[in-house]
């Protein structure tokens, strides 16, 4: 693939959070660009105008590949029909409505700490398709030490006991009908950005337009989507 990377971060991070993925994508011999949005005073839409900002100085025909973390990747879908996009590797997306951010949302403390655009996680996205080809990276943790809100969401029983998370984000609410490919990754969703298995599903995608495993797996999405749709 080429084109510049454009590094995204979640909800409630900066662009810190994903300085190691760039460094070692410009290892890999990428040019990159890492923005940053304020993420907890903003809706999801204001996030993607300031980050279209950020990108205004680009030539329209410039080629661009997403890399988002969490709510990153809603920024980047509302972004899809502007710029040129080449395609994305999406970590831990919220693609459908959040059961974790329905959660917070009906908890003062934590709403008022997370911000306008979490309560907009909480319903079904209406944004475009992400950019093709899409990857998408599903942690698989579950609650842990180093993301404590999801000490929280397990106490409250925000997923099901069997259901694959990272603690923050379902399987079922990260796959997309638009991915191309599918990979999992034992790691919770506060660090998958710097896990090394992440960084080199990573960059094989961003060498080849898959992760080259054993590819998507159209019967676990396509359950996974009909599993969050009768469940919201």
């Amino acid at each position: 693939m080429e084109g510049t990377v454009i590094l995204l971060h979640g909800l409630g991070r900066t662009r810190r959070s994903m300085a190691y993925l760039d460094s070692q994508i410009q290892a890999s011999g990428f040019d990159t660009r890492l923005l940053g949005y304020p993420s907890r005073r903003c809706t999801v839409r204001e996030a993607a105008e300031h980050v279209s900002s950020e990108l205004g100085d680009l030539q329209v025909e410039h080629p661009l590949i997403g890399l988002t973390h969490s709510m990153g990747g809603l920024v980047l879908r509302t972004l899809a029909s502007r710029f040129n996009w080449k395609g994305c590797v999406m970590l831990g997306p919220p693609n459908h409505a959040s059961s974790m951010a329905r959660f917070v949302a009906a908890t003062p403390p934590l709403r008022w700490l997370m911000g306008p655009a979490c309560g907009e996680l909480v319903n079904e996205p209406l944004c475009p398709d992400p950019p093709r080809p899409c990857g998408i990276i599903v942690g698989t943790s579950g609650a842990t030490l180093d993301n404590p809100p999801s000490w929280l969401g397990a106490m409250r029983g925000v997923f099901e006991h069997d259901e694959v998370h990272d603690g923050t984000v379902s399987l079922r609410e990260a796959v997309h009908p638009a991915a191309t490919d599918l990979a999992m990754v034992h790691a919770s969703h506060t660090r998958m950005m710097n896990h090394p298995e992440t960084i080199s599903l990573v960059i094989r995608f961003l060498k080849t337009g898959g992760f080259g495993t054993a590819g998507m797996e159209p019967s676990l999405a396509e359950a996974a989507v009909a599993t969050h749709a009768t469940s919201v």
